[in-house]
């Protein structure tokens, strides 16, 4: 195995965190276990995060910022309209679907456990859903309608995440279709 550079250390022990907390739940993950799961040195984490709980909180602020990165990039591909706001949500949403399907559900339910003791860690999360719905307020009275789109990709991650979907592969792709014909009308309702 050959380690990554040096200042890589910080997102491998991200990963690596990420990767534990999968295997046996954020609860009982331990700094040694991530260290060793990273290959850096316990002092090498702890230079990077000096607690456990501020690890946790590094893990989930690197996911917000990956989603914020993702939702940004997607940007680039609508109108600099609400509406192509909508779509480019819907968009980020769907890459981010897809690409969790191959990861697993432990370690978003360990982190929600987590958070119950520890609500810091949802700070960021929390932000980012402030700001959304601010960006959503825009589309007037077609609000609601969009808070509906968006807020049916929250129920498939946490359906994802907590295994209560069952769903097949074309039924996923149905809905996902019709959300994202949904937030196109929408953003054919305010062009400019």
């Amino acid at each position: 195995m050959t380690r990554k550079p040096r200042s890589d250390a910080r997102a491998r022990i991200l990963d690596a965190a990420l990767a534990v907390s999968d295997r046996v739940g954020a609860a009982h993950l331990t700094l040694d276990a991530v260290a060793a799961e990273a290959g850096v040195s316990k002092g090498g984490l702890l230079y990077h995060f000096a607690s456990k709980d501020l690890l946790l909180k590094g893990v989930v602020e690197h996911h917000m910022d990956q989603h914020q990165r993702d939702l940004e990039l997607a940007e680039t591909m609508f109108p600099t309209t609400p509406g192509g706001y909508l779509q480019a949500f819907v968009h980020a949403q769907r890459q981010g679907l897809e690409a969790k399907l191959h990861g697993g559900p432990k370690a978003t339910q360990s982190f929600i456990a987590a958070a119950v003791n520890t609500p810091e860690l949802m700070d960021s999360p929390r932000k980012y859903a402030v700001a959304h719905a601010q960006r959503l307020r825009k589309l007037g009275p077609d609000f609601v309608e969009a808070l509906l789109v968006t807020l049916a990709f929250d129920g498939l991650f946490f359906g994802d995440a907590f295994e209560m979907l069952d769903l097949t592969a074309s039924e996923r792709a149905a809905l996902i279709a019709a959300l994202e014909s949904r937030a196109a009308a929408l953003a054919a309702r305010h062009p400019g």
